[in-house]
């Protein structure tokens, strides 16, 4: 099962890579009809839910200064773009995260997945350590990949994959 976990977090990192090729750097903070969210948010968003991943999974936080007040839950995309990262440093941020997070994993003992959350606050959704592993990796990372989609779509740049 661990390795379609992988799998799906490797596909996810290539649809986010594939949502925003095409996108020039105005373009990553645009919010056309009120969508908040823009890709460089969602993107940054994601990079700091995989180093909370990589915490989670034993390693230390490696995010750059700021990043996690940017990128945080609850907070509000802004469209100036000098607020934000380059689209090349956030994917390469993401694509950094998704390797370590892929080799942590793999060397994690299979019976820690059964575990219970280690925060109770959080375990009333994900009651285990596993739960969690796989919504960061694969339910999480979509759901904010589908709001790039839908972001595209409001712009009028239709389907990054042609379909």
């Amino acid at each position: 099962m661990l390795n379609h976990v992988t799998y799906l977090y490797g596909f996810n990192l290539g649809f986010a890579e594939t949502l925003v090729k095409d996108l020039s750097t105005e373009q990553m903070t645009a919010q056309p009809g009120g969508v908040i969210n823009h890709p460089a948010w969602s993107l940054g968003h994601l990079v700091i839910a995989s180093d909370n991943l990589a915490q989670l999974l034993g390693l230390q936080s490696n995010l750059p200064d700021g990043w996690s007040d940017t990128f945080k839950t609850g907070g509000e995309p802004s469209g100036d773009g000098s607020a934000y990262p380059s689209k090349e440093e956030i994917l390469g941020a993401l694509k950094e995260q998704h390797t370590r997070n892929v080799e942590a994993v793999k060397k994690i003992d299979a019976s820690r997945f059964a575990e219970p959350h280690p925060d109770e606050g959080t375990r009333k959704y994900f009651p285990t350590f596993g739960d969690m592993i796989v919504f960061l990796m694969t339910s999480h990372e979509m759901e904010h990949l589908g709001q790039i989609a839908a972001w595209r779509r409001a712009m009028g740049l239709g389907s990054a994959t042609g379909v």
